[in-house]
């Protein structure tokens, strides 16, 4: 199985993998297990991801907050979805970007030394009952009106840019942004 797995900004000296999984049938006791400190990892609904690239540009930003000391949230991996998220208000963040009972297809997105992937993969990969793909398929399991609502993205915009360089732009800039 493919493993995605980039560097991120040199400075911090870590790594993102995501891995993807579909037809997750035990949800609510991952979201349990991270809530309780037993899982540290940031798992998002696939339906709300359109390229591997926008997880990538969210981990980064958290990463850099969190090594510069200047995060919104108190851990690196809710930090993650709200820089996924549009808004400032980290609970709707938190509320859109991560996994509900509902959810079958999720996101996992680890931060790691170099050397430790194997190591804290394991046990995250062990607690997930669901079938693992390869997350270059991620965009078949996006839903794309949602996500042109979420990111307010309309069809003007879409004329002239592709989905993913919106989004990235938009999670680049938030910082800097007002959202109507």
């Amino acid at each position: 199985m493919e493993d995605f797995t980039v560097e991120l900004d040199p400075e911090t000296q870590l790594y993102c993998t995501l891995y993807l999984f579909i037809n997750v049938t035990n949800v609510h006791e991952i979201r349990e297990k991270i809530v309780g400190g037993k899982l540290y990892c940031c798992v998002t609904k696939a339906s709300l991801m359109v390229d591997a690239l926008q997880a990538v540009i969210a981990v980064n930003k958290a990463v850099l907050n969190a090594k510069r000391n200047c995060m919104t949230t108190k851990h690196v991996y809710t930090e993650i979805l709200f820089c996924l998220s549009l808004s400032k208000n980290i609970s709707r963040s938190l509320n859109e970007f991560g996994i509900s009972d509902s959810d079958k297809n999720i996101v996992v997105i680890l931060i790691h030394k170099h050397d430790e992937k194997q190591t804290i993969s394991a046990d995250i990969l062990d607690s997930i009952k669901g079938e693992r793909i390869p997350v270059s398929k991620i965009q078949e399991f996006t839903d794309l009106d949602l996500i042109k609502k979420t990111y307010k993205i309309n069809e003007d915009e879409l004329r002239i840019s592709n989905i993913t360089d919106a989004i990235v732009s938009r999670i680049s800039c938030k910082d800097f942004m007002l959202i109507k």
